[in-house]
């Protein structure tokens, strides 16, 4: 077993747990008044790579306010990984990293498959990349210099 903090990721920098849901609006405000938080809320045109391809895809988005650990409600998009899993299922776990390009390919190396990434633009690196671990977890390597855009200052 590897000693605590000698993984690819360190859980410190665990910030959030990803939902995909039909319905952002009205899983906002189930959640929000359940959970107590507060959301932002963002999305934009990225370009994303998979096994389908290279293509743009407009996403959406709520992250809670408060944290440290953050809830991220994710809009589906049909025919990408962002689809709705089982009732009651978490879809991801979102870990900022330093250099999303040398984490996914550590991740890579330890049998956790990409099978997606986001960039702004073509040609730009990776802002956060998704992986597969062998037993199905999805996991989210985000660029740790998005924090500023995804967790704003109040």
């Amino acid at each position: 077993m590897n000693a605590p903090g000698a993984g690819v990721l360190d859980h410190e920098d665990l910030f959030h747990t990803g939902i995909v849901v039909d319905d952002l609006a009205s899983a906002m405000e189930e959640l929000g008044s359940i959970l107590g938080v507060a959301w932002n809320t963002g999305g934009a045109e990225v370009r994303l790579t998979d096994a389908s391809g290279v293509r743009t895809v407009g996403t959406a988005y709520a992250l809670s306010t408060t944290g440290p650990h953050h809830i991220e409600l994710v809009q589906s998009i049909r025919g990408t990984l962002w689809s709705v899993t089982a009732p009651g299922h978490a879809h991801h776990l979102g870990y900022w990293v330093d250099d999303v390009t040398s984490a996914a390919a550590e991740l890579e190396r330890l049998g956790s498959g990409q099978i997606a990434s986001v960039a702004v633009k073509d040609g730009r690196p990776p802002i956060c990349t998704y992986h597969r671990s062998p037993n199905g977890l999805y996991l989210e390597v985000v660029d740790r210099r998005m924090r500023t855009v995804l967790l704003p200052d109040p």
